[in-house]
């Protein structure tokens, strides 16, 4: 009886699990039934009927998975790689044992041009001592994953709640001064491609903002677009333009706030702007004051003035008094 109970709990967490998993992917992800034949753009519902599928949005990540190419990687974890952070899903090939480990995050990190480069550097980092700590195929970019509901594989969950950032920090050694140093390009797979772009384009940055100043802020941001689109076209697997964009806008931005002469040229240009404004605005105001008082020794009312000059009632009775 205590066995059947048991059994029971352990199918209701995997169901949980599962239906965490399938509210993350995508809604139109890329899937198939053989890798050999490429992978094309499904429902949801169809691309659930795969084998294998699209686990994270194109613009957020939500599961960190792990290719575990090697025999009986859930014995492997279980037994011999104590001490490390449980996954919260192994799908494993039932043949050989060699599986798909999934890390769940509760909260996604995102990679638009409106993202934060941080989140994104800290999950690589965590992305990169996990990798270590698993043997995992360091050439696995996490694009397509083993379909955890799929019968072809065995799936099993060791972990039931998603996991924070900090909780995945906290149970791993991350050497911060080896995860700081630039990536190497062909070492750029998966978020190793946002930080190998934004780390060697900060660096040309530092010195290439000397040869905008006195221009402005929006041609600077396109020079550093161009040069990251450029050191994309590089990478085996590039990244997308949204992605692209955001790193260029972190980079232009830090570097424009943080070069003196850059920003001191801005804050004038924007005093010169709100000064030419402000006068503008004084001499229009002065110009319907005069029509007001005007109208008013015509005989006309305050509400006609009002209509006429377009402005609020109250601000005539106050010009007239």
């Amino acid at each position: 009886m205590c066995i059947c109970k048991q059994g029971c709990y352990a199918m209701q967490q995997l169901s949980l699990i599962l239906d965490q998993f399938i509210s993350t992917i995508p809604n139109k992800p890329y899937a198939s039934d053989n890798l050999n034949y490429g992978v094309k753009i499904c429902s949801k519902d169809a691309a659930l009927r795969k084998v294998y599928l699209q686990p994270n949005h194109p613009y957020y990540l939500h599961n960190i998975v792990f290719d575990l190419d090697y025999s009986a990687s859930l014995v492997e974890i279980l037994y011999s790689k104590t001490g490390i952070p449980l996954p919260n899903l192994i799908i494993e090939n039932k043949e050989n044992g060699r599986s798909h480990a999934v890390y769940q995050l509760k909260t996604p990190v995102f990679k638009t041009d409106a993202s934060r480069q941080k989140p994104i550097i800290y999950l690589n980092a965590i992305h990169r001592t996990l990798q270590h700590v698993l043997d995992a195929d360091a050439n696995y970019s996490g694009l397509i994953c083993k379909n955890p509901l799929n019968d072809r594989w065995r799936t099993n969950t060791l972990r039931h709640t998603p996991y924070s950032l900090d909780e995945l920090a906290n149970k791993l050694e991350i050497d911060w001064k080896q995860i700081s140093k630039p990536i190497k390009q062909n070492e750029a797979v998966g978020l190793g491609r946002n930080c190998y772009l934004f780390h060697t384009a900060r660096l040309w940055a530092y010195v290439a903002i000397r040869k905008h100043r006195g221009k402005t802020y929006g041609a600077w941001l396109q020079s550093v677009l161009d040069h990251c689109l450029k050191l994309n076209e590089s990478i085996t697997d590039p990244l997308g333009y949204n992605e692209v964009r955001g790193i260029a806008k972190s980079i232009s931005r830090y570097c424009w706030k943080r070069d003196p002469h850059c920003y001191q040229e801005f804050i004038d240009r924007q005093t010169r702007k709100g000064q030419l404004g402000g006068k503008a605005k004084g001499e229009a105001y002065n110009a319907k004051r005069k029509l007001a008082v005007r109208y008013k020794e015509k005989g006309m009312s305050y509400t006609e003035i009002a209509d006429k000059l377009k402005v609020s009632r109250r601000s005539v009775i106050y010009w007239c008094k």
